[in-house]
């Protein structure tokens, strides 16, 4: 038992998760300007709080993950299942045009293929941000989708404890 409220338990988990990956963003985006002399070509704001959205996708995917197993290492293994397809469908690795249709249509669904191609507009492209507002779109919904299913998932487990 304890006295804490289920949404204090959440924001206890969600917001030092959270900061500790918005430190990761800003230390690989540091060492990509920096050491690499990767050019940034436009609004590194705008990056950061998309960055943010995407972050918040991830922390949404985890806690769902987290909710249907029993065990850590039922979330390690169960997240093998997940990891691979999303890096796979999301053309960091290869192009999208030339995947199956059915992996292009799958691809979608996948909110690492939308941050990439945000951050590769944001980075490389200097791409004004009507390009890829269907992007960000798709990842705000992504976004609430998987929170709002995971904190309902993860309210109801606490209530039946």
């Amino acid at each position: 038992m304890t006295t804490a409220a289920a949404w204090e338990i959440l924001f206890a988990t969600i917001v030092p998760l959270f900061l500790l990956l918005m430190g990761d963003v800003l230390i690989a985006s540091g060492m990509g300007r920096f050491v690499f002399n990767l050019p940034f070509r436009d609004n590194f704001g705008l990056f950061v709080v998309l960055s943010g959205l995407y972050v918040f996708v991830s922390i949404g995917l985890g806690i769902l993950l987290a909710n249907i197993s029993r065990t850590q290492q039922q979330v390690v293994l169960t997240s093998f299942f997940f990891n691979v397809p999303i890096i796979q469908l999301s053309c960091a690795i290869a192009p999208i045009e030339s995947m199956p249709t059915f992996c292009q249509f799958l691809s979608w669904f996948d909110p690492l293929r939308h941050y990439v191609t945000i951050a590769r507009s944001l980075i490389l492209k200097g791409e004004a941000i009507r390009g890829f507002l269907p992007n960000i779109v798709i990842l705000f919904c992504l976004a609430l989708t998987l929170l709002a299913v995971s904190i309902n998932r993860f309210r109801s487990q606490l209530n039946s404890i």
